[in-house]
């Protein structure tokens, strides 16, 4: 029987050499960029690596990347560590542009962690990589034409014009509005009959079921902050765990509206101007590029083979556009009528520039129409830039890569981080970029400032397919209400130095309170 003393000391022994043995191999793993050649200028913290701060909550995951991006000034691109794991940052806008577009076959993918047997919604155009998403989205461009989307204008500004009715009452009252809710409610409404053809009624009742299973969407649960650090740690247990991204009863509700929506649609023989009609004419073997003369994005030889366009990836498409339009869309409001609500002229002017083209137009609001609207255009551009609806764009290197002017390459699998939020606030490009300017997208500001700077929607093959959709949801909703009503800051509201695009600013009680007046004309 071994001595208890001597159980103490093996115990001791054991642990110190286990904890010494953790601590040089984590050393170790944290020389990976010097061993590849590359600069890290920031010392990695020996746990966290360079994401301290925001696995700590004590910032959000925008900002701090931004930080590693101002810290790092000089430096074309730079390795840091997600915990243990390598990635790069590019700050350079030329690397940047090449990695988009001329070296989009070595950068074509994302690198996000998914499983569509597990979660079938997750096999989407967001996530889907080298073949099925070169097919998928060459069938689904042309259902984003121009010619498609004009004609989904008139249901948004149905929504828009509900919008207006539901503010007139607050106004008649002298009350604050929460726009924040108010807003993701009516994005609820749009992508629900644009995207599913039916009404779920989120503006005249918050509780509506589409509302609720959005809102838990885009809610921090205990798997979301399971499945974020299994990624930085040990992404391939995430499949071997069973991790899920979207908890099983929303997966399911989602899914069964589908698929209840089409097999309705189909026995009733019905057809919709939707983006549930084009994905159901996609299923049936409808070529849409035929019916637009859609130029294939990729080379004809090189999408030869197909995939079957199941049930499954028809849902995925809805459940991508469906949090895309959902989220981006609201947020991108929220914050423009935030800084409208600060800035007075700014808001004179566009209410002026929409009063005159509506004028002209007895009313009456198309997609042309927005075109003619210029100076809105440069407010929700400038929205974009303060306030970019992905802080982050990722890409995957499929192959090693060898940087330009540099000793570097960069292995197969590693991914690369383009700061986007860090980029649009750069005073380098954007003088007082605290600052809430619109005249910074005129045609002469564009041209002299590098095209790269501003990037909200992501660039070369991978661009947001819903770009047009999104911008033109956004300046419809800023028509109606700023053609009828005045807004401005609640006294109550509580303002941050710093804002946060992912936690909008509020007052006291919670939510982003905004006074509306009625116009007087």
């Amino acid at each position: 029987m071994i001595p208890f003393d001597n159980f103490i000391l093996s115990l001791v022994t054991y642990a110190t050499i286990i904890t010494t043995s953790l601590f040089f191999y984590l050393k170790y793993r944290y020389t990976f960029w010097q061993r590849q050649g590359c600069p890290v200028p920031l010392s990695p913290h020996i746990i966290y690596g360079h994401t301290k701060e925001v696995t700590k909550m004590k910032t959000w995951v925008g900002e701090h990347y931004a930080n590693i991006y101002y810290n790092t000034d000089g430096y074309k691109f730079i390795g840091f560590y997600q915990f243990q794991k390598p990635k790069l940052m590019l700050r350079d806008l030329d690397i940047i542009k090449d990695v988009f577009t001329k070296e989009f076959s070595t950068f074509p993918n994302r690198g996000i962690v998914f499983d569509d047997k597990l979660e079938p919604l997750t096999g989407n155009l967001l996530t889907l990589e080298g073949h099925k998403w070169k097919v998928l989205r060459n069938k689904l461009t042309p259902a984003f034409t121009i010619g498609k989307i004009k004609n989904m204008i008139d249901l948004i500004d149905g929504r828009a014009q509900e919008m207006v009715t539901i503010l007139q009452i607050s106004a008649e009252n002298g009350n604050q509005v929460e726009f924040k809710e108010l807003l993701a409610r009516f994005s609820t409404d749009v992508i629900s009959i644009v995207a599913f053809g039916f009404e779920t009624n989120s503006l005249a009742n918050p509780d509506a079921e589409f509302r609720k299973v959005g809102r838990m969407l885009f809610s921090t649960s205990r798997e979301t902050i399971i499945r974020n650090a299994l990624n930085a740690l040990a992404p391939n247990l995430i499949g071997i765990l069973k991790v899920r991204s979207i908890k099983k009863e929303y997966a399911d509700f989602f899914y069964n509206v589908v698929n209840n929506t089409v097999k309705y649609r189909e026995e009733n023989d019905i057809q919709r101007n939707d983006f549930l009609d084009l994905l159901m004419k996609i299923k049936r073997g409808h070529n849409l590029a035929s019916e637009e003369d859609s130029k294939s994005i990729f080379e004809e030889n090189e999408s030869k083979e197909d995939f079957e366009f199941t049930m499954e990836v028809l849902a995925a498409q809805c459940f991508v556009w469906f949090i895309g339009g959902y989220e981006t869309s609201s947020i991108t409001l929220t914050f423009t009528f935030y800084e409208l609500a600060q800035n007075l002229e700014v808001q004179r002017r566009a209410q002026e520039e929409i009063d005159t083209i509506l004028s002209k137009h007895d009313g009456n609001l198309t997609y042309d129409v927005l075109q003619e609207m210029i100076y809105l255009d440069m407010i929700v551009s400038e929205a974009l830039r303060k306030y970019p609806p992905v802080p982050n764009l990722t890409r995957k290197a499929v192959k090693s890569y060898k940087f330009p002017d540099s000793d570097f390459t960069l292995a197969k699998g590693l991914q690369v981080v383009i700061p986007v939020y860090g980029i649009h606030n750069d005073p380098k490009y954007w003088p007082e970029p605290e600052k809430f300017i619109p005249e910074r997208f005129t045609e002469d500001e564009k041209r002299n400032r590098p095209q790269y700077a501003y990037v909200p929607f992501g660039a070369g093959p991978r661009l947001c397919i819903g770009m047009r959709f999104g911008t033109m949801q956004v300046k419809v909703a800023l028509v109606r209400i700023l053609s009828a009503y005045n807004v401005s800051l609640s006294k109550n509201m509580k303002v941050p130095v710093k804002l946060n695009p992912k936690t909008i600013p509020a007052n006291p009680e919670g939510g982003m309170f905004i006074h509306v007046t009625k116009r007087n004309r």
